[in-house]
């Protein structure tokens, strides 16, 4: 082998490898510019998390609103009951 065949050999592996050390700089950098969108887009998907966790608290509050109603419901059911005893007492008066 000779000396220009030496040279030759060392600038061509010199070559592959800055070519090399170029294409994974290249993909590092990608990969860090790929995951600042990604933690870009997380922080705005938090975001919407905490609004759709704020619009859904009045389903989960449903059971209360039911167990009121309910009452509610009791309530005007008695107060329909004394109502219709007091227009049948007062219909019997007006009958005496």
């Amino acid at each position: 082998m000779t000396t220009e065949d030496i040279y030759f050999y060392f600038f061509v592996w010199l070559a592959i490898a800055v070519v090399l050390v170029i294409a994974a700089a290249a993909l590092l950098i990608t990969v860090i510019v790929v995951a600042t969108k990604i933690k870009n887009l997380a922080s705005v998907a938090l975001g919407v998390v905490v609004d759709i966790e704020q619009n859904t608290k009045p389903i989960w509050e449903l059971d209360t609103t039911k167990a009121v109603s309910a009452q509610l419901l009791g309530g005007a059911k008695a107060i329909e009951g004394n109502a219709v005893a007091i227009l049948g007492a007062l219909s019997q008066g007006d009958k005496k």
